[in-house]
């Protein structure tokens, strides 16, 4: 068994099982051919694996709607393969994170249908209801008329995810509205924590973090709700493991006890600005510098390095997820370069969606399939190789096609000079600095420069040269146009050095 890595150490790889590779041959992805593509993953220098929702589902948001949350989906395989997976991931010395949904269930989900029968027993409050079918209180997101029980339930989205009940923070209807502290919501959530960390997981990317108290727009109960939750987990032994919020909000998931904290593909978020961009907001700036741009994404960079410098814990960059359409629909190969040097070189804990060290794009003409509506096109298979499907399945139909065209693992890996090959090597470079795997963090004066530690990071992002003075330093990673001037190193429009 090899030592598992501490979290500030991790570097996550974020898969889709219905998307990674179909080991059974029935056009899905599942968790054996996970299993049999951990050599890919290690040789890639990932030492960590967030797993989107495997558990039984009708696949109404494509898992997040959980119908048994103590059970593997068929589909993908069995709970003992989940835990084969995990047994051989910590022999390699590797980590597996589930996803959490604590949120809410699928309108299947036993415990809920025990609570729409209007019965007072231990089911009646697991989930939020009113008292009155056809009372649709404004301000809430209330559905009637499907169940025999004389009410409406909340949902947390859509319709079919009842909102598991955590209580409200103020009570503004008393006469279903129970106190936060009072809601059974929180024993149920550790039942579920505790049943997957016994199989041996390491912690959870935690969905909608911020989503479980009600009427608590400050997010104070929610926040204390949490601090308890870790609290009555380490008190029964769960000590050894870690959790990301889906909060992105630093000051107050961080606050909450999170190991890290997402920051997401928000408009107003420094990674859209820097990789992504939105109808009425100018190009990325990894594209296009744009000063008053890069000022609103300095400032959010600074306010999150301020927090988790107060709070302690860590920021997790993602390089997407599949809920976004995908880097490359934004960046070409030089500027991706440019993300993934960032990605791996700030502070915190990184995490790489599957496909993107390939340069995969999102098909954006696919109809919506189970739920995924814009964001079914980021969801496509891996392509793997030149044969059937992509190499990602034998099924003579795939429940969504590969993207032709793009790039293949077999291909990339055959060119010293692929995009997936400048992935691994930055992987490798985190891996081996102890620096880049600390919280240091200080900015540099320049668009877009920074310290870590004793090492020096340099992103000419701006049109003109940018002069750096190495002071003694060597290049330890290089992008772009670098040139020698004396003792000054000139770099280049969107070229880039790592200094030590």
């Amino acid at each position: 068994m090899s030592e598992l890595p501490a979290f500030k150490d991790l570097v996550f790889y974020e898969i889709y099982p219905n998307s990674f590779y179909d080991a059974n041959g029935d056009g899905f992805g599942d968790l054996r051919g996970i299993e049999e593509k951990l050599p890919y993953i290690k040789g890639l220098g990932f030492n960590a694996i967030w797993l989107n929702p495997i558990y039984d589902s009708p696949f109404l948001d494509g898992g997040y709607d959980v119908r048994d949350p103590f059970k593997v989906s068929p589909r993908f395989g069995t709970n003992e393969e989940l835990k084969g997976l995990v047994e051989k991931m910590h022999s390699l010395g590797m980590r597996l994170f589930l996803d959490l949904v604590p949120g809410h269930m699928s309108w299947e989900n036993k415990d809920f249908l025990e609570s729409g029968k209007g019965v007072r027993n231990d089911k009646y409050d697991l989930f939020i209801w009113n008292e009155n079918p056809w009372d649709l209180t404004p301000g809430y997101r209330m559905v009637s008329g499907l169940y025999d029980r004389h009410a409406c339930y909340m949902v947390n989205f859509f319709v079919h995810q009842p909102a598991i009940n955590y209580g409200f923070y103020k009570i503004t209807e008393p006469k279903w509205q129970i106190p936060y502290k009072e809601a059974k919501g929180k024993d149920y959530l550790e039942k579920i924590m505790k049943f997957w960390l016994d199989y041996g997981v390491d912690g959870f990317r935690v969905d909608m973090a911020d989503s479980l108290v009600k009427n608590d727009d400050e997010k104070v109960a929610t926040i204390e709700l949490w601090q308890t939750i870790l609290k009555d987990l380490k008190k029964d032994g769960y000590k050894d493991f870690y959790m990301t919020s889906e909060w992105s909000n630093p000051w107050r998931s961080l606050k909450a006890g999170f190991s890290s904290d997402f920051v997401l593909d928000h408009w107003d978020n420094f990674s859209h600005m820097l990789f992504r961009s939105h109808d009425d907001a100018p190009a990325p700036l990894l594209h296009k510098y744009d000063e008053k741009r890069y000022q609103e994404c300095l400032k959010d960079i600074l306010d999150r390095v301020k927090a988790y410098k107060a709070l302690g814990g860590r920021l997790s960059i993602i390089s997407g997820n599949h809920d976004t359409w995908r880097i490359a629909n934004y960046l070409n190969d030089e500027e991706l370069r440019l993300a993934y040097l960032f990605l791996f070189t700030m502070p915190g804990v990184p995490y790489l969606y599957f496909g993107d060290e390939l340069g995969a794009h999102t098909n954006l003409k696919l109809p919506s399939f189970e739920g995924g509506y814009q964001r079914t096109g980021s969801r496509t298979p891996m392509r793997w190789d030149s044969s059937k499907n992509a190499g990602f399945s034998k099924a003579d139909h795939t429940f969504l096609p590969t993207i032709e065209g793009d790039p293949t693992v077999e291909e990339e890996e055959r060119n010293p000079n692929s995009l997936l090959n400048e992935v691994k090597k930055l992987v490798a470079l985190r891996n081996q600095e102890e620096d880049l795997r600390s919280n240091d963090f200080e900015y540099l004066n320049e668009a877009l420069a920074y310290s870590r530690g004793k090492i020096r990071v340099y992103l000419n992002l701006k049109d003109t040269d940018l002069k750096v003075d190495p002071k003694g330093q060597k290049i330890i990673h290089q992008l772009g146009d670098v040139k020698e001037e004396g003792k000054t190193l000139v770099l280049k429009r969107h070229a880039a050095i790592v200094l030590k």
